[in-house]
């Protein structure tokens, strides 16, 4: 993972991991089989915003930690034929760069 430009879940509520509280996620496509870090568009850069296409990006102030969001959404981030990670169908996009792909694993769940 070291010098690597990766795409991360970031601003979740804190939990503890092996002993160390992170408020983060590193979104990887999962088989059964494998796991896959996602990869950004050439020319990414750290702190690069990832779109979903065809949504408006409003951000709310503050979400409630009990509606579980991103559980919600969870279900429905998949890779399509194309390995290019999607929501509903809809490309994970860095606008002005492309989407944000899997390696090789197509149809498979984005965690």
């Amino acid at each position: 993972m070291k010098d690597r430009i990766v795409m991360v879940l970031c601003n979740l509520k804190p939990v503890k991991m092996r002993g160390v509280t992170s408020e983060a996620m590193v979104m990887c496509a999962s088989s059964p089989d494998k796991v896959e870090v996602l990869i950004p568009p050439n020319g990414a850069i750290p702190g690069d915003l990832v779109t979903c296409e065809g949504y408006p990006r409003e951000p709310e102030p503050q979400l409630n930690p009990k509606k579980k969001i991103f559980e919600t959404c969870a279900p429905d981030l998949k890779t399509n034929d194309d390995c290019v990670a999607c929501y509903k169908g809809s490309a994970l996009v860095i606008l002005g760069k492309g989407p944000v792909k899997a390696p090789t694993l197509k149809g498979v769940n984005v965690k």
